[in-house]
């Protein structure tokens, strides 16, 4: 709540853009600005980068609980195999069924752990502790894939589709074109964004 952050947090809500909080260790003054940003920005997608990271079940179910703009980071491979862990995969797994829209699975590229392949044999670890294939999919890519898939197109891809329809004299339905498709679009009609075109 700091600087700029407020503004970043306006911005993110206009554009549908997340934004990742790493907060380390999860407690005292930055946990409370984090619930103090998601109270006042409730139409921005705060994501508690590592969430269960030094945290317990119990304190991620109680931030999930009460800010429903808040999605949680879970890097497998700290609970898995960093020693300071105090909980087990299985620990976590309950929360996650019980908010399996916001989870999201990370790596952290090993960080604390022997290896990155740690980290990646943790992910499947957790993934296998679901049972459920639908979840783990949900959980180890559709969840960040929705977030992405959710973002409305920007003002300078409009700019750049009313670019195409002029020069091709075909027209786009830009009031249901998501970030996403007015990107493959543009990309496929070899359709510059304005202010890069060549001089």
């Amino acid at each position: 709540m700091d600087g700029i952050l407020p503004d970043l947090y306006a911005l993110c809500a206009e554009y549908k853009a997340p934004i990742l909080m790493h907060i380390d260790p999860p407690q005292g003054i930055p946990m409370l600005k984090l619930e103090e940003a998601a109270k006042k920005y409730p139409d921005t997608i705060f994501i508690f980068g590592h969430a269960n990271a030094y945290n317990s079940p119990e304190n991620i179910r109680s931030l999930l609980s009460e800010h429903p703009n808040v999605y949680a980071d879970f890097f497998a491979g700290f609970t898995a195999f960093n020693p300071s862990s105090a909980y087990k995969l299985e620990d976590f797994v309950p929360i996650i069924k019980e908010f399996p829209d916001r989870f999201l699975l990370s790596t952290d590229s090993g960080y604390g752990l022997t290896s990155e392949e740690n980290a990646i044999q943790a992910m499947y670890m957790l993934l296998d502790a679901f049972d459920d294939p639908v979840l783990a999919k949900k959980i180890a890519s559709g969840n960040i894939e929705r977030l992405i898939r959710d973002q409305p197109i920007t003002s300078t891809q409009l700019a750049a589709v009313r670019q195409l329809e002029n020069r091709t004299g075909k027209k786009y339905d830009t009031v249901n074109l998501s970030k996403e498709d007015a990107s493959k679009l543009l990309l496929e009609a070899g359709q510059p964004l304005p202010g890069t075109e060549d001089e």
